[in-house]
């Protein structure tokens, strides 16, 4: 993420950290000028700036996940594996919708400052973008669930709980092809419009060692993280240009 400097000037409230190397004195926004400015880069953009830089680390963090369930489901067949790769990602939706709430209650309100209202603006863009990728977790994750559900079926005793009959035939229920685990087409979230069941490329059976379909997850956010960099970029240069004015 382009916010190098953000990361060198935004420690809120935060006990200083070793070092590697010189880098010479810091400037931080958890100390500042007591301005209007000042207090609202405290209280307000560096919270956010913290929030944003989370996300990041954590929508990051589903692309090794991705990769780790292709291998799981797609090459081992291996279901219990698989369904621990889907609570990792799973487990990232969370955290994301927090931190998405808590920014969006920050820059809630419209600063009167220009340059206030032009950091907001950039940090608004980049969370949007950030919702676009949550999208695309969540989306996945949701179809997988509804999947499993569809494909498990009613319950052997579903009429003898819920019918006025209980149920008699002992013949046994006709045996289920066992597709991967991750079956549904692996487009949850994408842009573009649905990728239907028929289309060949996301088939389940073509799937293997030379076509992962988790491909267009991956792409779907890796182009949502590279369209908020010039965003990051303009938030970045804001902040060091204030983290100056600030300063004591």
């Amino acid at each position: 993420m382009h916010f190098l400097a953000l990361l060198l000037g935004v420690t809120v409230a935060a006990s200083p950290a070793p070092s590697p190397a010189p880098l010479g004195p810091l400037k931080v926004i958890g100390n500042v000028r007591s301005t209007p400015f000042c207090t609202a880069l405290h209280e307000t953009i560096g919270p956010a700036i913290a929030g944003v830089l989370s996300n990041d680390d954590l929508i990051a963090s589903s692309k090794p996940v991705f990769a780790t369930l292709y291998h799981d489901d797609v090459l081992a067949r291996s279901e219990a594996r698989a369904h621990l790769d889907l609570n990792r990602l799973e487990s990232l939706i969370t955290p994301i919708v927090a931190n998405v709430k808590r920014v969006d209650a920050l820059l809630a309100s419209k600063p009167t400052d220009p340059k206030m209202q032009a950091m907001r603006d950039n940090l608004q863009a980049v969370l949007a973008q950030q919702k676009e990728s949550l999208n695309v977790i969540s989306g996945f994750i949701a179809t997988e669930q509804l999947g499993e559900l569809q494909l498990a079926g009613a319950p052997n005793n579903w009429a003898g709980t819920f019918g006025s009959k209980p149920q008699t035939s002992t013949r046994p229920a006709p045996a289920l092809a066992q597709p991967p685990t991750a079956k549904n087409l692996f487009s949850a979230g994408v842009q573009g419009g649905s990728i239907g069941p028929k289309d060949p490329r996301y088939d389940a059976a073509n799937a293997g060692p030379t076509y992962d379909p988790f491909a267009p997850l991956v792409s779907q956010i890796q182009a949502q993280r590279l369209a908020a960099q010039a965003s990051e970029s303009a938030a970045a240069q804001l902040v060091t240009d204030a983290l100056r004015v600030c300063a004591p």
